[in-house]
C-alpha cells in the first residue's frame, strides 16, 4: 500500500465506518486500527511568531549539475532583469527547471523585472512591481487590519497512524510554517502587514469535526486558509464561506469553477492534470504501435472519466473502441484489490490491449502486477495525481515489467532520484529555512515533503499580494493571474495562472520513467513543457 496515495484518496473517499476498519500493509494496519479507535479532539490555537531576526542555515547538499543538465538560476533580488525566458502555456518550446524571468514563448528573450520573491518562489514574472509596497492603508477585508493579516493553517494530525505513514508531526508542521511566516515578516510581510497564523488541528476522520473547524475559521475572521479538508462532504466548506483556500491536493475542476475564486492550488485541477497526461503521452510517442487501448477508471469522480474521454478524442484516439475496466467506488480506492486487479488484467489480455491509461487512483501498478503473473505485459503511462510518488515507498512495488513506464508529472516528482538534478533557488531557499528550524529538506521523500508546502503556499500568497493594490479575498486569484510564471519550491511545479476562475497549477509538465533498479522515478527531461 502506498502511504502517500493512501493518505490522499482513502481519507477523501471512504465512508467513516469503512475507513475505520480498512487497513494497509505491514505496520500501517495496526497503526490505522489504533487511529480509528482513538478519540481525537478538534482544536484551534494561535502561535506567537518568533522574534524578528535573520534565519541562518545552509543550502541543501543535494545533487547539483551544470546549467545544461539541471537548469539555470537567474536573479532573485528585486530590480534585476533576467534574460532567461519562460514558456507560456499553449506555446512551443520548454523551460529548464530553475529558470527565472519572463520572456517570449519558447524562451530566450529578455524578461521583465524580477522581484525578490522571498522563500518558495525563484522569481515572479509579469507586471513590474517594486519589491516592497504597502498597498491600500487600513483594514481592506476580513482578516486584514492596518498592521496584520490573519492566515489559517490546517494541520493534519493522525496521532499514532501518522507515524506509520511518515506524516510530519503536528508540532513539526507548525514549526515549518512558523519559520516561513517569520521569514516573510522579516521581509515586510504582506503589503507591509505582519502575518499572524491560526492553526487548526484536523484528524481527518470525522466530517463533523472538520465542519466545526470550518465554522471556527469564520468566527476567527481569517483572511485565507492553507491546506484543504479531506472528507468529500467538507472539502469545499472553506470556499463556501468565501474564504480563499489553498489546497494541497488536486481539486476537481467543477468545484473550482463553482466556488471561484476561493479554491486555489499549486496542484493541477483534474482537467489540467488529465490534459497534460494524455497530451504529453501522445507527444512523447506513448501510443505509437498501439493495437488497443485499455482504460482503468472508477465511479467516485465521474468528471475524471469524462475528462479522459475528451482528451483522448483530442489526440485522435477513439475511446469508444477502448477496453474499459471500472473499479466502482471502493472504500479504499488506492489499496490493492486482488480480485478486481486480476479481472482487469484478464479483460485487457482477452481484448488484446497493448497500452493502458488510468484514472482510478493508482490501481494501474496493481493491474500490471496481476498481468505480469499471467505472462502479459502491456505498456502503461502514469499520471501524477500524488499516486506516482507514493509508489517509491509502497510496500507492494510494481513488477519488473513496469520498468520504463512513462510518467507525466506537473509536480517535481522524480527530481530527488534524477542524476545531476539541480533544485531551483526556491527549493534551496526553503530548505535553508527548514534546516535552520531543525527540519528535513524541502525535497524530502514521501509525506515529509509536506514541509515544503509552507514555502509554496506563502510564495503564492506573496506573489498575488504584489499584484493587488489592496489585500482582498477575491483579489488573490486576480493577483495570481497577473503574477506571471512562478517557479515554486519542491514539491510544486511551475504555476502560471491566466484564468481567475481556475487559479490552479498544471499549465506545465515534465516526463519521467520508472527505473526498476532503484524502484523510483527518474525525470527523462528536466524542462517544463506546455503539452
Amino acid at each position: 500500500m502506498t502511504p502517500l496515495l493512501h493518505f490522499r484518496s482513502w481519507l477523501r473517499s471512504g465512508p467513516v465506518a469503512e475507513r475505520a476498519v480498512t487497513g494497509v500493509a505491514g505496520a500501517a494496519v495496526l497503526a490505522l486500527v489504533v487511529w480509528a479507535s482513538t478519540p481525537f479532539t478538534a482544536s484551534t490555537d494561535e502561535t506567537s511568531l518568533m522574534s524578528p531576526g535573520t534565519t541562518s542555515g545552509t543550502t541543501p547538499g543535494g545533487p547539483q549539475s551544470s546549467a545544461t543538465t539541471g537548469g539555470t538560476t537567474g536573479a532573485t533580488t528585486g530590480g534585476g532583469t533576467s534574460t532567461t525566458g519562460a514558456l507560456q502555456p499553449g506555446s512551443t518550446g520548454a523551460i529548464t527547471n530553475g529558470t527565472t524571468g519572463a520572456g517570449s514563448p519558447g524562451g530566450g528573450a529578455t524578461g521583465g523585472s524580477a522581484t525578490s520573491g522571498g522563500v518558495g518562489t525563484t522569481a515572479r514574472t509579469g507586471t513590474t512591481t517594486p519589491s516592497k509596497i504597502c498597498g491600500a492603508a487600513g483594514a481592506t477585508d476580513v482578516g486584514v487590519t492596518a498592521t496584520t493579516v490573519t492566515i489559517g493553517v490546517v494541520i493534519v494530525d493522525l496521532g499514532a497512524a501518522g507515524n506509520a505513514l511518515s506524516l510530519p508531526s503536528a508540532s513539526d508542521q507548525r514549526k515549518a510554517h512558523t519559520a516561513v511566516f517569520n521569514d516573510l515578516n522579516n521581509k515586510g510581510g504582506l503589503l507591509c502587514r505582519k502575518v499572524v497564523p491560526h492553526y487548526y488541528t484536523d484528524s481527518t476522520l470525522d466530517p463533523s469535526e472538520e465542519h466545526s473547524l470550518c465554522l471556527q475559521m469564520v468566527q476567527d475572521k481569517v483572511f485565507a486558509v492553507y491546506n484543504s479538508f479531506f472528507n468529500v462532504t467538507e472539502q469545499t466548506c472553506i470556499a463556501k464561506q468565501k474564504i480563499p483556500n489553498i489546497w494541497f491536493t488536486p481539486p476537481h475542476t467543477g468545484d473550482v469553477h463553482k466556488y471561484a475564486p476561493y479554491i486555489l492550488s499549486w496542484h493541477a485541477d483534474f482537467d489540467h492534470l488529465i490534459h497534460q497526461y494524455i497530451a504529453g503521452a501522445k507527444t512523447l510517442g506513448f501510443f505509437s504501435g498501439m493495437k488497443k487501448l485499455g482504460i482503468i477508471e472508477g465511479t467516485c469522480y465521474p468528471d475524471e472519466n469524462a475528462a479522459i474521454v475528451k482528451e483522448l478524442r483530442a489526440v485522435g484516439i477513439d475511446p469508444d473502441k477502448a477496453s474499459v475496466f471500472n473499479y466502482g467506488c471502493p472504500a479504499s480506492p488506492a489499496a490493492p484489490n486482488p480480485q478486481a486487479d486480476q479481472q482487469a488484467a484478464l479483460q485487457f489480455k482477452r481484448d488484446g490491449v497493448t497500452h493502458v491509461v488510468n484514472v482510478a487512483y493508482g490501481n494501474d501498478s496493481y493491474v500490471a502486477g496481476a498481468a505480469d503473473g499471467q505472462g502479459y505485459h502491456p505498456k502503461f503511462a502514469k499520471m501524477e495525481d500524488a499516486s506516482a510518488s507514493g509508489l517509491e515507498s509502497a510496500s507492494q512495488k510494481p513488477p519488473k515489467s513496469w520498468d520504463g513506464t512513462l510518467l507525466i508529472t506537473t509536480m517535481q516528482t522524480g527530481a530527488p532520484h534524477t542524476p545531476g538534478y539541480r533544485y531551483n533557488q526556491a527549493t534551496q531557499d526553503c530548505t535553508k529555512l527548514l534546516k535552520a528550524a531543525g527540519l528535513p529538506p524541502a525535497y524530502s521523500a514521501g509525506l515529509t515533503s509536506l514541509f515544503g508546502l509552507a514555502c509554496v503556499d506563502t510564495a503564492m500568497l506573496k506573489a498575488a499580494s504584489l499584484q493587488m493594490p489592496a489585500l482582498t479575498r477575491k483579489g488573490i486569484a486576480l493577483g495570481l493571474s497577473r503574477a506571471g510564471t512562478l517557479d515554486l519550491a519542491y514539491p510544486a511545479g511551475l504555476l502560471h495562472v491566466t484564468d481567475t476562475s481556475l487559479p490552479n497549477g498544471g499549465q506545465f509538465a515534465r516526463p519521467g520513467k520508472w527505473v526498476a533498479s532503484c524502484e523510483c522515478w527518474h525525470l527523462t527531461d528536466v524542462r517544463w513543457r506546455a503539452f
